[in-house]
């Protein structure tokens, strides 16, 4: 785990989504449009007991675990929708932004985890092609095709994903999706995708689509910075600007060890016997 903490992580270029490294348990429930989707009368819980407040049809919120989420009628992680349904995030109001869930009718022939896929209307309506345990996403906003990618187990405080996968918990807690775990110095993501901090789980980094043109080095941060670079806190560099929220600092190679800067060191960014395997080689450029 690394020996310092990161704020929230944005998906550049990837529309409507926006990852959270923690749940506020101080938060309020926050209310959005009346989608006028219907009703359910069935409630349901978290697995740690935490009740779902059923769609009203106007203003609602749920609590899945700490997270507080804006509007929903169902629950991703025990999929309580009715049988030949699933539940799946949506934009009530026609943009881009998944804010609320709801139940919808499965596909008769539906794609699995790993398959291409289509979205009705567009990217966030909710309605596609995939099967109760996965959701289109990397979506083309043209072709409306893009990939199943299968929902979270487990909760949101105890995630599970397929191995070689890790959870992301983006959108107030709206997603929660298993995307391919990467190394942030090997960049080895797919094309049009990038290695970023995971939401969740601090020891990972997932490949997340259009991820860049948020900070360069150095830069100031709220959430998330380029492919290379970590949102960390200004006092670890002298180059960052000390009343920012973040500063963007470079990851570095601690077989390798070079950074920028006269006074950089690369440190190793797991606290020691915490790096997981295969990332036990990865830095951070910072004052020691």
């Amino acid at each position: 785990m690394s020996t310092e903490s990161s704020t929230g992580t944005t998906a550049p270029g990837t529309a409507g989504l926006t990852t959270t490294t923690a749940p506020d348990p101080a938060s309020e429930p926050t209310t959005s449009l009346d989608t006028g989707t219907g009703s359910t009368t069935s409630t349901a819980t978290t697995g740690d007991g935490t009740f779902i407040i059923p769609f009203d049809g106007g203003t609602c919120g749920a609590a899945f675990g700490e997270y507080q989420v804006r509007c929903t009628e169902c629950n991703t992680w025990v999929q309580d929708c009715w049988e030949g349904a699933k539940c799946s995030p949506y934009s009530g109001d026609g943009d881009a932004d998944w804010e609320a869930l709801k139940c919808v009718d499965l596909d008769p022939a539906p794609d699995h985890p790993g398959d291409p896929c289509t979205v009705e209307g567009h990217g966030a309506s909710g309605v596609d092609s995939c099967d109760g345990h996965s959701m289109c996403f990397h979506v083309d906003p043209d072709t409306l095709g893009g990939t199943c990618v299968p929902f979270c187990q487990g909760s949101p405080e105890t995630p599970e994903c397929p191995a070689g996968t890790t959870c992301m918990i983006a959108n107030e807690g709206v997603i929660a999706l298993c995307l391919p775990t990467c190394d942030p110095l090997a960049q080895t993501c797919p094309e049009g995708q990038a290695c970023v901090a995971a939401s969740v789980d601090p020891d990972a980094f997932f490949c997340l689509p259009g991820a860049g043109g948020q900070g360069q080095a150095f830069d100031s941060c709220d959430a998330a910075c380029d492919p290379g670079l970590w949102c960390g806190e200004p006092e670890l560099a002298g180059e960052c600007d000390p009343e920012a929220l973040g500063c963007c600092l470079p990851f570095c190679d601690l077989n390798l060890p070079q950074c920028p800067g006269p006074m950089l060191q690369c440190l190793p960014f797991f606290a020691l016997g915490d790096a997981p395997a295969g990332l036990e080689h990865l830095g951070l450029c910072r004052l020691p």
